[in-house]
């Protein structure tokens, strides 16, 4: 029989290269986006950061339970009766950008310089200051963001103290007018302060917990300044300051504690509101605790104040919005105390509960389907891409249970796996779906069994498509795999798949945003022209695959889109780099990247028209093609023939024909348009290559005979582990 290399070499090589050189030589077994999230941003003009928070749905507000156990940890009860009874399930419509961190004094001091503005402090001439060493108020004449009265040097990172409702809004509206000016401003939003419901959508960041990350107080230890020291810190510190283990998952930083951050919404003190309340213009909305009161740090704690006041911990968040808030309430969800007295009674096991029902996610289509790109391997080790047909289809099911998803066809698991985490994101969005249904995904090659994980992104837009009722361009294609918290995530072998989309006729292609470097790859396996033959978008989240995917586009996208159709229109078929410098050509391309930045053809079309495409392969690319090259001949380097009469076996291997003259011609082609680092390894695979095919055609052999080719084999494995554990290597995969 002959040899079968194993499903996953990544076990296989373990055996005889260190961990490290798995990075190095299996790049498709663990893709860097894996290990490094990536996050969907924007920076102003002013130098702040601000995170993408996508459109969803969620539990706004705190249980009885949660506020007795509030009450016990020392918060007065009359605070807590400001939370409201129960919580209420809220829609945010409307996706926005949200400041990674706080205002801090360095981009205040902007604004200030720039406008002359004083502060209502400032104007007040005092203000309510917390003392560092007894812990007690009061008012302290001259306190005011330029002299915090702190008792040591606030630096420009820090949070900007102080600050007012009248002052944060002023702020916004003055960058509002600076960022239309430098062209900045997202088309239909505003700059403003998030309302109280977008505040906590983006503070939750898809959990139900007290906590951003969890139930345990003490879990908080190291992520918020909240005043204990247990961060390191009893008074304010620098924003940002705990990275990513202070960071929620949508990339946010000291949403709880540091300084109070003030809401558009007036306080409506029996309970908060999904949409922007206005009713009181006595007190304006507090989110999210400080430095002063660790009782106060939790998703669901608020407070209101008059807009004038501007206290030591008081500070703000901007956010970039459409104008009046996105948030909508959907009603109340029942408390935990109630949902455990319905537990108790006899139902049928599985059967929906009624009253969620109620504000249950009714299905807008019962049927959608999208192209999902693949690859596989074929009988002589070559990956070749393609496209099929992935098709949702929501079923009546036979009895009233909860809603599940599960497939027609046979798939791996690493498929199952990549449909559940999809299924698990549009929960997080929909918490409660129309019961009495099952989804069911099927294939248009519905015979084979479907493996790999690169389908994730396609599985949630289906599921939304369901949902919300989104048709999908019959045109459009996609790869990316997808984790819970909405990202796309990094996916293997993206060359073969665009070069499989083209062959199918795919016009609109949708990457994962970290793998558009691969198109450097795509250009110098086949030709630049693919940049150029269809559409290629790169995509960072559900609502980016979403907007790309939709026949209803945004007007800005349409726009570029179909400027880009122009310009596919005008080059001829044999089109070179001298077509693209054409002045008319570039200037739309320029005008492409400016409604859509994530127009990835367009942007490396301006690469080749400019001569700044690589000549090589990227190291990881390099890699893959290694790898490929040797086919089925791969799974020989792992195997052991230590005496001479073992070794036999070589002679009796069913080889496919022509598969050591395919190997050779493939690591030949390959030779200039490797990167540099790769190609010792590429010489030493090509040699054990010639000596395995000198053994194979001799009948018997020697042991010396073995032991040389033993040793070019080792010398393989050498390469490999030499490139595994040098860290610019590693660094460079990775990044």
């Amino acid at each position: 029989m002959p040899y079968n290399p194993p499903r996953n070499l990544t076990e296989e090589i373990m055996n005889r290269v260190s961990l490290f050189a798995v990075a190095a030589v299996l790049l498709l077994s663990t893709p860097a986006a894996i290990l490094f999230a990536q996050e969907k941003t924007m920076t102003t003009s002013t130098g702040m950061e601000l995170v993408w928070i996508p459109p969803g749905e969620f539990m706004m507000g705190s249980t009885p339970e949660e506020r007795e156990w509030a009450v016990a940890d020392g918060l007065p009860e009359k605070n807590a009766k400001v939370e409201g009874e129960e919580p209420r399930r809220v829609k945010i419509a409307t996706g926005f950008w949200m400041g990674r961190a706080e205002m801090t004094i360095g981009q205040w001091k902007q604004f200030a310089e720039a406008s002359g503005y004083i502060t209502d402090t400032e104007k007040a001439g005092e203000a309510s200051v917390r003392d560092r060493e007894n812990h007690r108020w009061s008012m302290v004449r001259g306190a005011c963001w330029r002299n915090p009265k702190f008792g040591f040097k606030l630096k420009d990172n820090h949070p900007v103290c102080y600050m007012s409702w009248n002052d944060a809004v002023a702020f916004c509206e003055w960058l509002t007018e600076k960022e239309k000016k430098a062209n900045k401003l997202p088309v239909g939003m505003v700059g403003r302060l998030p309302t109280e419901a977008e505040w906590e959508y983006a503070c939750r960041a898809g959990t139900t917990t007290k906590f951003w990350w969890g139930d345990q107080k003490g879990q908080g230890d190291g992520r918020l300044n909240r005043g204990d020291k247990s961060d390191g810190f009893d008074f304010v510190s620098p924003v940002d300051n705990h990275k990513a283990r202070g960071r929620n998952r949508w990339g946010l930083a000291d949403m709880l504690g540091n300084v109070w951050e003030w809401c558009l919404d007036d306080v409506d003190p029996t309970q908060a509101h999904g949409e922007c309340f206005k009713g009181n213009s006595n007190a304006r909305v507090l989110r999210g605790g400080s430095f002063s009161d660790a009782r106060t740090t939790r998703c669901a704690y608020r407070r209101g104040l008059p807009p004038s006041r501007g206290d030591c911990d008081f500070g703000f968040r901007v956010c970039f919005a459409v104008p009046g808030g996105s948030g909508q309430s959907l009603g109340v969800i029942a408390s935990v105390a109630q949902k455990r007295t319905e537990e108790r009674k006899p139902v049928v096991a599985g059967v929906a509960d009624s009253e969620m029902q109620k504000d249950a996610r009714k299905f807008a289509r019962n049927q959608s389907s999208i192209k999902g790109l693949y690859v596989v391997r074929t009988d002589a080790g070559l990956r070749v891409g393609g496209a099929q047909d992935i098709i949702a289809t929501a079923e009546r099911a036979s009895s009233d249970r909860e809603t599940i998803c599960d497939f027609v066809t046979d798939v791996a698991k690493d498929t199952q796996i990549s449909m559940e985490e999809a299924e698990r994101l549009l929960k997080v969005r929909y918490p409660v779906w129309q019961a009495g249904h099952k989804i069911r995904f099927s294939y248009s090659n519905k015979y084979t069994k479907q493996a790999g994980g690169s389908a994730g992104g396609a599985f949630s837009v289906l599921l939304l498509s369901l949902l919300d009722g989104m048709q999908i361009d019959p045109g459009f294609a996609m790869t990316g795999d997808v984790t819970v918290d909405g990202k796309i995530r990094e996916v293997g072998a993206v060359a073969e798949k665009l070069r499989g989309a083209l062959l199918d006729k795919c016009r609109i292609v949708a990457i994962p945003e970290a793998n558009e470097e691969n198109l450097n790859d795509l250009a110098v396996l086949y030709s630049p022209a693919m940049l150029w033959s269809m559409q290629i978008l790169s995509i960072a989240t559900l609502d980016d695959a979403a907007a790309v995917a939709r026949t209803d586009r945004a007007p800005n996208l349409a726009k570029a889109m179909d400027l880009f159709g122009q310009v596919q229109r005008s080059l001829p078929a044999n089109a070179t780099v001298y077509a693209l410098r054409n002045p008319a050509v570039v200037q739309t391309l320029r005008q492409v990247l400016q409604l859509a930045p994530n127009h990835s053809s367009a942007e490396y079309m301006l690469r080749v028209a400019n001569n700044q495409l690589p000549a090589t392969l990227s190291l990881g690319g390099s890699l893959d093609e290694i790898w490929a090259a040797p086919g089925p001949l791969l799974g020989f380097l792992f195997s052991d023939y230590k005496e001479p009469e073992k070794s036999k076996r070589y002679y009796f291997e069913k080889v496919p024909s022509g598969a050591f003259k395919a190997a050779m011609d493939r690591l030949n082609w390959l030779q200039f348009r490797l990167h540099p680092k790769t190609r010792e390894l590429k010489t030493a695979l090509a040699d054990y290559m010639l000596s395995l095919d000198q053994l194979h055609r001799q009948s018997a052999f020697s042991s010396g005979t073995l032991r040389l080719h033993l040793a070019k084999r080792d010398k393989v494995l050498s390469e490999a582990h030499l490139l595994g554990t040098d860290r610019k290597t590693l660094e460079e995969m990775m990044h």
